[in-house]
């Protein structure tokens, strides 16, 4: 299964998407809101178009990966501002179609500035796989920059991005330490977890979580998602990708 979500979107082929939906998909789109069933779900597409249509100049791919129940697209894509804006698009499964899709996006490089994403699950889940991601987990719920960074393969060049692009990428194990030990000034990050997607083919991990702590800071609850690439052979982890607008702000 595949779908060119974003493309469409950017092209107003709305019927392209719809084709691929339930009677009753619900989307739960970043900034322009949720809807349920495919006659709400074209006015919402509609103004997904209108958000980003003068924003986008060109739109790539960087990772398609999937398990039974969920397809995941992860788009680069390079804005009119030249910033880029890292998107990623979750698709879940329902026979041949599709019955939800969520995306998650900074809007920082659009608007340099954070909207509130309420959380969309209530449910929680104990994470138990895969090992290493378990344990970087859990090590920056009690923001431990030395536990944190064994979880890490830098072998394998491992980096960090944070939500808001490539701009804020970092790297080398001196580089990452700097960024654990500022991430943790004020504490952990304890995330809650209610949904994952686990490619084992690939070697790739995305988890859905709410986010409505940070150190000494309590706030609204916000969602989120990050993802995981995995070295195969170690187990260790190669690459973080961050997808969320969380402001410790909204109280």
């Amino acid at each position: 299964m595949s779908m060119k979500f974003i493309e469409n979107i950017l092209s107003g082929e709305y019927k392209n998407i719809l084709e691929q939906l339930s009677e009753d998909v619900v989307l739960d789109l970043q900034t322009v809101g949720t809807s349920k069933g495919k006659t709400s779900g074209i006015e919402l597409l509609r103004k997904q178009t209108e958000y980003l249509k003068d924003e986008v100049k060109e739109v790539n791919i960087l990772k398609v990966f999937e398990d039974k129940e969920h397809l995941v697209i992860e788009y680069d894509i390079l804005l009119n501002n030249t910033f880029d804006l890292p998107l990623v698009a979750i698709l879940v499964k329902d026979g041949d179609r599709f019955n939800a899709i969520r995306t998650y996006h900074s809007v920082y490089p659009i608007t340099e500035g954070h909207i509130f994403r309420a959380a969309i699950f209530s449910k929680e889940i104990m994470l138990t796989e895969p090992q290493e991601v378990v344990k970087y987990f859990d090590a920056i719920s009690i923001g431990s920059t030395e536990a944190t960074m064994q979880t890490l393969s830098f072998k394998d060049d491992v980096y960090f991005r944070e939500p808001a692009g490539w701009r804020w990428n970092h790297k080398t194990e001196l580089g990452l330490k700097e960024h654990f030990d500022h991430f943790f000034a004020d504490g952990g990050v304890p995330l809650k977890f209610h949904n994952y997607i686990f490619d084992k083919d690939k070697g790739t991990f995305a988890g859905e979580y709410t986010c409505d702590k940070w150190g000494s800071a309590t706030f609204k609850a916000q969602a989120g998602i990050s993802i995981y690439d995995i070295n195969k052979t170690t187990g260790k982890i190669t690459g973080i990708r961050v997808y969320d607008n969380v402001d410790m702000n909204y109280k």
